[in-house]
């Protein structure tokens, strides 16, 4: 007994016709096809046998249905057309998949097959299916999806959306195994005579296929393997788009076709970006490898595809826009990757290797595109390692040393000449010799020292060079003389868990001829900084060096130049479809630079050069002082008022008054004075590191830039800063405690700083806390976490924070609420006559009241007095991972750490990496984790007999419990000034 369903068509039949077809192909199965119009609507009926599975198709064709003979070779169903089809037999269907059923005929199939893999996208997929919709030629391509076991609502998105849809589409289901696997399902549905593979939580512009199957129509030879369209990153959480992917570069030039012999770096990786022959996906055999379950399947299915083409020609099409989705809750499988140890050990050994044994096994060679490809990705593994709180140092040790053995054998395969070639995206020498020392050289000995760096004031050389393996066996030569720097330092440059190569700093006197050798053979010495190694070279490179144009941008070229060996067609090119280069250079001139150059002038008048030559300016923050660079301008502008100090502030600073009253000399920051003063500055200090702090001239005048520059600190650095200290240029980096320096000056660290340029001094904010002759009475349980990056908007230029929304709900309102709300703790602080005070930190202070705090609890402002007043006036210090601690430690106020997300900090969370300090084994009191045993810590920490460990462990952390670290800070400051003594170079 045959089954029937009926469905509509919402045009194209004639009134009152039926028409009745038979002996319908269907699934390869005979069926029947009865339609006839009933009133508004097309009404028709297929016929198979008995059902076995169930599914529903939309087609977009336009309907073109006309009787010619019993086969019904025409049958063309129109848009909203919805058909139901069984199968006949269970050996016709998968058990995991609905395969889609279609009338054989004469019909034409689409240009291209879009087969999207969908799995858990309910948040997404409405999006892209609309973008679908949108397309301005809808019948150029067919949709194919296929439900990958998804456990959220995407499959009845999917179904809904198929009720409604005037595309081709089909719908197949499978169990879930992966992106690779459903799209190896959807592959063998594919009539399209091209394939891509989107992914279904991005989107596409509404003429993606148009411009595309326009660009496919210029290659009518079929010359092209592949077409490759552009990535437009959608970052979810702002709302942005941005073209900024590391390979667009390639579409730089509009739609062209590329060689990939020819232009190696025009390699492609993505298989939602990638548009492939179905022709040759089934001559080859060729599908996703489905071992690579979340990261890295696309490259190697572009890759192993193109590695089987006589020549890899891909058409590169610029204005056909895929929105690549950077998720808010970043939790896609290419933002997941770096958690999962397979991407550390089944991507290099089921990706890259067998890529590699793939192709050596086609011609006998490695092509340089795909070498240029797998270095592109391995050097994603060491950017991401540098990041803070990066995944890979959470890794076990063993993925870890299978990760570098793995490396080592793809290395085997990659030339250095692809490592020093490869410029997709900008790539330091620090990257490329992780890969070239780590893994191919790793007992490297240089040829050449680099002479680096002068320091006129000190007159001190530095030299510097890399190596990898054991150090190499200096002997320095100071004139005719061996000697021994005193100022000496080596980096290590650890990348996930391995030391791959090493820098060596080396500081000697500028003033007497010397040499180098290493291992007993004399170096090379090379003036200036190591440069990258060409082995080929662009023209724009060339002209660009030589010239200082572009050549493959002929307007950039300017009318007269002063090289003779431009070649003259270029020239006149640049004349005729360019407006006047000089023109131009005026215009902008003029708009950006009067007031630069007016300052410019000023500075060097006689009436500037003595308010301000030689000028010692000291910063805090913009908008706040009473840090170090405060004490210390008040102790050197008092005991040695012949330096002419100043003090920039916001002039909207509440500390402003305050300064002014105390005779501080004062510049608004921002102001013309202030930058006239740091032209003419000899040092500049400020506790704080950030850009607008460490470069606050830009344009023509931070060629004035001339000052040392001082880093005072803000806390001490208990933590791993190193990536973010290492890109400062600091002449003098002042420290507090014995471990810190030795964390950064120590051999084998990751800073790159010397005992040249790290002083262990104290901080002159301590010496507030050290000098009083009396102690006032304990007055409060002082509560002072540090802030999280988190829970404060993005930054402006000048350091100010947005304010986001949803504190409230933070864990860390409700955890620090739930402390300071504790009845336990209330009924302590009253009975010890105490008061609980929350003193926030000023990145937070404006969120305090959504906290909902008791009125037990007093809201303290960094503004209402000295830090040093609030740690003398408490009986106590409760705080997170604030470096305040050192300050109640350096007093002997007692510590307790509350920490409920020692996780998070250690997964990177917050700004830094976990470093030397360890809080459990050197903090300065008791670590807690919950409200409750953070409670118990406290009243213990006052009412119980102190622990003897913190005592010692305070006495052993600092050098300088005294009041002279302001005294030891000047006289560190003076000798950045001066021709340093032999003695202090050489031993």
């Amino acid at each position: 007994m045959p089954a029937a369903i009926s469905g509509r068509y919402m045009n194209g039949w004639p009134a009152e016709a039926i028409y009745d077809y038979h002996d319908v192909d269907v699934n390869g199965h005979q069926g029947g096809v009865e339609a006839r119009q009933l009133g508004a609507h097309n009404i028709f009926s297929l016929h198979t046998p008995a059902p076995k599975r169930l599914h529903r198709q939309c087609y977009p064709w336009p309907v073109s249905m006309a009787p010619s003979g019993p086969r019904c070779q025409h049958l063309r169903p129109s848009p909203l057309q919805s058909i139901t089809v069984y199968a006949a037999s269970e050996k016709q269907v998968n058990p995991f998949v609905s395969k889609r059923s279609r009338v054989v005929g004469e019909e034409v199939p689409p240009k291209i097959s879009v087969v999207s893999a969908v799995y858990n996208v309910e948040d997404y997929i409405g999006e892209y299916l609309d973008s679908l919709d949108r397309q301005t030629t809808p019948s150029t391509f067919e949709v194919i999806l296929v439900l990958d076991g998804s456990t959220d609502s995407s499959e009845r998105i999917v179904r809904e959306w198929a009720e409604q849809t005037a595309l081709s589409h089909s719908i197949l289901t499978k169990v879930n195994g992966g992106q690779a696997s459903a799209r190896n399902v959807g592959i063998r549905e594919a009539h399209g005579e091209w394939i891509t593979f989107c992914d279904p939580d991005d989107y596409l512009a509404e003429d993606y296929f148009e411009n595309l199957t326009a660009f496919m129509e210029k290659d009518p030879s079929n010359h092209a393997s592949m077409y490759a369209t552009r990535v437009v990153g959608f970052d979810e959480a702002s709302g942005t788009v941005s073209a900024s992917h590391p390979l667009n570069g390639r579409f730089r030039d509009g739609n062209r076709f590329v060689s990939l012999e020819r232009s190696p770096s025009f390699f492609h990786m993505s298989g939602a970006t990638a548009v492939v022959r179905s022709s040759e996906l089934k001559r080859l055999g060729h599908e996703f490898q489905e071992e690579l379950t979340f990261s890295f399947e696309d490259a190697h299915f572009v890759a192993a595809y193109l590695l089987q083409q006589p020549e890899p020609v891909i058409g590169v099409v610029a204005n056909s826009d895929y929105f690549y989705r950077r998720r808010a809750a970043g939790n896609s499988s290419v933002q997941t990757s770096a958690f999962k140890e397979e991407k550390y050990g089944a991507v290099l050994s089921h990706g890259h290797l067998d890529l590699l044994a793939r192709a050596k096994a086609i011609s006998g060679r490695v092509p340089m595109w795909l070498q240029l490809m797998l270095i592109y990705d391995l050097l994603w593994y060491y950017r991401g390692d540098r990041r803070v709180g990066a995944p890979s140092r959470r890794m076990d040790t063993a993925v870890l040393e299978n990760f570098h053995k793995l490396v080592t054998e793809v290395m085997g395969d990659i030339s250095e000449i692809a490592i020093h070639s490869f410029e997709v995206m900008p790539t330091d020498n620090d990257l490329r010799n992780a890969l070239i020392l780590g893994y191919k050289k790793p007992e490297h000995r240089p040829q050449e020292i680099y002479v680096e760096k002068l320091d006129i004031d000190q007159q001190m050389t530095l030299l510097h060079y890399v190596y990898s393996g054991s150090m190499p066996e200096e002997t320095i030569t100071y004139k005719g003389k061996q000697v021994i720097p005193r100022h000496a330092k080596t980096r290590t440059m650890t990348f996930l868990g391995k030391t791959l190569f090493s820098h060596r700093y080396i500081w000697i006197p500028a003033d007497g001829t010397f040499d180098v050798a290493l291992d007993g053979v004399q170096r090379q010495l090379i003036i200036g900084r190591p440069r990258r190694e060409h082995y080929s070279l662009r023209p724009y490179t060339v002209s660009k060096a030589l010239a200082g144009v572009d050549l493959t941008r002929p307007t950039s070229i300017p009318r007269t130049t002063r090289s003779k060996y431009l070649p003259v067609r270029a020239v006149r090119k640049a004349q005729r479809i360019g407006m006047d280069y000089r023109q131009r250079l005026l215009d902008a001139w003029k708009m950006k630079s009067d007031e630069e150059r007016k300052l410019l002038r000023l500075a060097d008048t006689p009436k500037v050069k003595a308010k301000y030559r030689n000028s010692w300016i000291f910063m805090d923050r913009i908008y706040r002082a009473n840090d170090n660079a405060e004490h210390l301008y008040r102790h050197i502008s008092n005991k040695y008022p012949r330096v002419n100090t100043w003090f920039v502030l916001d002039r909207h600073s509440p500390d402003w008054d305050r300064l002014s009253a105390g005779g501080f000399k004062l510049l608004e920051h921002g102001s013309e004075d202030h930058k006239l003063a740091l032209m003419n500055a000899k040092i500049y200090a400020s506790s704080h590191l950030d850009k607008f702090v460490t470069d606050p001239l830009s344009g023509l005048l931070a060629s004035r830039a001339r000052w040392k520059f001082v880093f005072l600190q803000h806390g001490v650095t208990d933590h791993d800063l190193s990536y973010w200290f290492n890109t400062k240029s600091i002449d003098l980096l002042v420290t507090s405690t014995v471990a810190e320096h030795e964390s950064i000056v120590g051999n084998d660290t990751a800073y790159r700083f010397s005992t040249k340029e790290v002083k262990l001094t104290g901080f002159p904010r301590h010496d507030a806390l050290a000098s009083r002759s009396t102690r006032p009475a304990k007055q409060w349980i002082l509560v002072s976490p540090t802030w999280r990056q988190s829970l404060v908007g993005p930054s402006d230029s000048l350091g100010r924070r947005g304010r986001i929304l949803g504190f409230a709900e933070s864990d860390y309102a409700l955890s620090w609420g739930a402390f300071l709300r504790s009845p336990e703790l209330v009924r302590f602080a009253e009975d010890h006559g105490l008061r609980i005070g929350l003193l926030p930190h000023p990145s937070l202070a404006e969120y305090v009241s959504e906290m909902d705090l008791s009125p037990d609890v007093s809201v303290l402002d960094w503004d209402d007095k000295p830090f040093a007043e609030f740690v003398h006036e408490s009986a106590v210090l409760v705080t997170d991972y604030s470096s305040t601690a050192f300050e109640a430690a350096y007093c002997g106020v007692p510590v307790v750490y509350y920490q409920f997300d020692q996780e998070a900090i250690k997964a990177g969370s917050h700004t830094y990496d976990v470093g030397y300090f360890d809080f459990e084994d050197h903090g300065f009191g008791p670590v807690t984790v919950d409200a409750d045993t953070a409670v118990a810590a406290t009243v213990t920490s006052i009412a119980g007999d102190p622990d003897p460990k913190f005592a010692a462990l305070t006495k052993l952390t600092f050098k300088y419990v005294d009041a002279g670290n302001s005294e030891r800070v000047y006289r560190e400051m003076t000798k950045l000034i001066r021709p340093a003594r032999l003695k202090e170079i050489i031993q």
